[in-house]
This record gives structure tokens, sequence and C-alpha cells, in this order.
């Protein structure tokens, strides 16, 4: 797969805290929406126009690049996945003392990777604007960025070094049939409209394939990857579940925007499939890192492979 993989970059960032923070137990949302207000801060140029497509400089804006990407479907109800994930900690912690420090990944697919520079300065900006529970908004500090083990930046010398690494899917021979994955976030999967239950392997494998090709093929200018999803679909019936926790989480968000509170209850817990799995590690592998479901944007459907 190496030659058709979907190209990802993983960042994880460390910051300082510069007052006492107050952040809500599952603080994927409180980062998109805080990430969201400081880049567009940090790159709109006409902020009095409300319709990003009808800026004259769209085309090539990180923000609208980010937040507002443009796909021509039949389907209107099709969702585009986004190309930058920010993964909080999924400790429950709520309260972090002045001086604190605070690290969250950053994880960016395909050509997005060209815009790291504004993200970074959207970072900082964050820190200035401060992110937390109204009025108790915190300010921070970036203090530096890893890739892997390498620092790329950090804030004293103000430098950043060779980002363009992807991150290199692993996937050795197994010994055995059997796999495990563990839900750390809740994962919505709809299947004929409704949200399931339960995760049977081809659903997965399905709605997973289907984010990885979409992913590539919108965010790295039409190329697709040269797989075939539905031999892979019909091969993915003969691995079935034989053991599984999964258990129903609702969690809670609100919505600036709407000025509401939305429900996005989801699926967490360990799941053990057992077949003939070897040929979709890499899928499962990069599944890990982009995740899997709905709202994958507020930090849901994070899981990892049980080894």
């Amino acid at each position: 797969m190496e030659k058709n993989s979907l190209n990802v970059y993983s960042f994880h960032v460390t910051t300082k805290f510069h007052d006492a923070a107050i952040l809500p137990a599952f603080k994927g949302a409180t980062l998109r929406g805080a990430f969201g207000i400081a880049l567009k801060n940090t790159v709109c140029i006409n902020k009095k126009i409300q319709n990003c497509n009808d800026c004259f400089i769209s085309s090539h804006c990180a923000y609208k690049k980010i937040f507002c990407v443009d796909v021509s479907r039949k389907d209107n109800t099709f969702n585009v996945p986004v190309p930058v994930i920010l993964e909080p900690p999924y400790e429950k912690q709520t309260f972090y003392k002045q001086g604190s420090l605070f690290s969250f990944h950053c994880i960016i697919v395909e050509k997005i990777i060209d815009y790291f520079p504004y993200l970074i300065v959207a970072f900082k900006t964050m820190g200035d604007q401060g992110i937390g529970i109204k009025p108790n908004r915190a300010r921070f500090e970036l203090i530096k960025i890893k890739n892997a083990n390498r620092i790329i930046y950090d804030e004293k010398s103000q430098m950043l070094k060779d980002y363009k690494k992807p991150v290199k899917i692993k996937t050795s021979a197994r010994n055995g049939n059997t796999i495990t994955l563990e839900f750390i976030s809740p994962v919505r999967v709809k299947s004929n409209g409704n949200l399931v239950e339960g995760l049977p392997f081809p659903l997965l494998i399905k709605i997973l394939l289907r984010r990885i090709s979409l992913l590539k093929k919108i965010y790295s200018e039409g190329e697709n990857l040269n797989i075939d999803c539905e031999k892979l679909i019909e091969k993915s019936f003969s691995v079935e579940v034989v053991c599984s926790s999964l258990k129903w989480y609702d969690w809670q968000r609100y919505s600036t925007r709407q000025k509401i509170r939305m429900k996005l209850g989801g699926l967490v817990g360990k799941i053990t499939y057992y077949g003939e799995i070897q040929e979709f590690l890499p899928y499962l592998k990069i599944g890990e890192l982009i995740r899997v479901g709905k709202n994958t944007s507020f930090g849901l459907g994070k899981y990892v492979i049980i080894e």
C-alpha cells in the first residue's frame, strides 16, 4: 500500500498556561472551536465577507481549505471530511493550575501540510485569545512542537525545521487472526440513516475505506487510492465479532454558531474481531490516526489497536 497510501502527518503540540484554566472533561470541541476562530483571525483579509466563496483570495486561503471545503456532488447530504484534526488529551481533568503544561496532537492529511506554518501562528493566536469555559478563558504560550521524536519548532528559537515527514504505517505480519480495537472517544456510525449500537467488521471497513478514499481524493488534488474497495468489503464479511464490551456513551457539546446544545453520543469500549485480517491492517492503522465515524472533527471516533 506504500505507493497508494494516504499521507498523514502527526504533531505533538506542547503549551503552558499563563492563567488557571477550566476546561470541559471532553476537550475536542473546545480545541476545534478556539482553533477555527484563531485561524480565521490569523489569515482572513476580508472579515466583513460572510461567505468565504465570495472572497477573491478564497482559492488560496488556509481557513477555507480547512474549514469551508467545496466539493461538487449530486448528493446534497454529502459530508466532506476535515483535513486537520486537533486531538485533545483524553484525561478527565478539568482544572489546570497556572503554569501547567497542556498538550494535544495535530493530525494533517495530504497537501494541507503546506499550510502548517499558518497553523503554528493560529496556535499562538489561540494562546493570546485564551481557551476554556467563559468567563474563565485561560491564556497559554506555545512551547514546542514535535514530529515523532524530533522537535521541529520551539518558541525560543522560533525556527521551523523540516516538518513534511508523514507517519510511516507499519503493518508487519501478525501472529494469529484476532485483533482488538479500543474506542477511546465515542464512535458514531450510521447504517440506513440510523446510529448503530454494534460495529460489525464489514461496516467498520466500509466507512473506514470511504473516509480514507475521500481524504485522498479531496486533499491530494484529485489523486485516488488504487484499491478495490468493493472487493475488500466483500472479503471483510469473513471476519466476525468474537467479543465486544462496546457501550453507548452520551456526550454533549454547545454549538456557539447554532446557540444550542447538541447530543453526540456514540460507542466506547473494546471489540475483538476474528478472521483473515492481515489485508485490512494498513487501513486499520491509518484509522488510528484519522479516526472513524461521524463528528471526528470534535474528537470523536478515536480508537487504538491493542497489540
